[in-house]
């Protein structure tokens, strides 16, 4: 009688014949065509109809650019530093309940039953997680309070540089909360999981917590990183194609297009090149 093993590696034979086998390539390639076609109409209509309403469209975007240069410079200045200070407190509130949560469920750990810790794991990725949405958040909302920092500055009003030097307090704050959580994160990992290396102030962490994961999560995180690569190339092209099509409305310049395609380049060139490398070994 066959092992569950054997008749596991035949049915994994069998699906690859099958993607081999021109039927199969005849299958994909009329839906490739379908898809294709489907495409280019819906870019032809959405055209068409950019264009037949584009006089509209443009007088609603220079109303809309006009009063956005009028007023949104002062809410850069009076409302997004308090907006910064909210988001930073709201996200650190959330990551000091679930890091509670976590440490509790550590110490009730009795060393055999894994629940608690699968209980703990997942409160720590969930901190992770909001505290890279706070770290990137955090930079956005900075770097629009500072777009008009030289013009505010020169305005030589007292009230628009105490609103800087607050916005500045409050980013720094928001990245030190930010190090210290991670730091937490990192020191009850590494009571449950010992065999963990790394502090989060050496810039080499990440290699050094890397090498001391074992195969199972090495494989996740290849398999993450790929999945990631998959998206952002949706992404990048979806963002460059919208800002083609905006850019035929609004004066956006081509800076914007050519980050968006400078980063796309950047990311596909890095991927490649690791992959050349990992394949010859080295």
């Amino acid at each position: 009688m066959k092992t569950e093993s054997e008749n596991t590696n035949m049915k994994t034979n069998n699906q690859s014949d099958m993607l081999d086998s021109p039927q199969y390539e005849k299958a994909t390639k009329k839906k490739y065509a379908v898809r294709s076609v489907i495409c280019l109409a819906a870019g032809g209509i959405a055209g068409f109809l950019f264009a037949f309403g584009s006089a509209h469209l443009k007088t609603l975007l220079t109303v809309f650019t006009r009063y956005s240069h009028i007023y949104f410079p002062v809410l850069q200045i009076y409302l997004f530093p308090w907006f910064l200070l909210v988001f930073t407190l709201i996200c650190t509130i959330i990551n000091e309940k679930l890091l509670k949560k976590s440490k509790l469920q550590i110490a009730s750990w009795d060393g055999e039953n894994d629940d608690h810790i699968n209980i703990a794991d997942t409160c720590l990725n969930k901190v992770l997680l909001i505290s890279g949405i706070e770290s990137v958040g955090t930079q956005i909302i900075f770097a629009v309070i500072t777009y008009h920092l030289m013009k505010n500055l020169q305005d030589k009003s007292s009230t628009n540089v105490v609103m800087i030097f607050i916005a500045i307090a409050i980013y720094l704050a928001s990245m030190v909360t930010i190090v210290l959580q991670q730091k937490h994160v990192i020191q009850l990992i590494k009571k449950y999981s010992p065999e963990k290396r790394g502090s989060i102030y050496d810039k080499h962490f990440q290699d050094v917590w890397f090498a001391t994961c074992d195969e199972g999560e090495r494989h996740i995180i290849y398999k993450a990183c790929y999945k990631t690569y998959q998206f952002m190339n949706r992404v990048f092209s979806i963002c460059l194609a919208a800002a083609t099509i905006i850019g035929m409305f609004v004066s956006i310049g081509i800076l914007c297009a050519i980050i968006i395609g400078f980063l796309w380049l950047i990311m596909t060139c890095c991927y490649t090149r690791e992959c050349i490398r990992l394949e010859n070994g080295r």
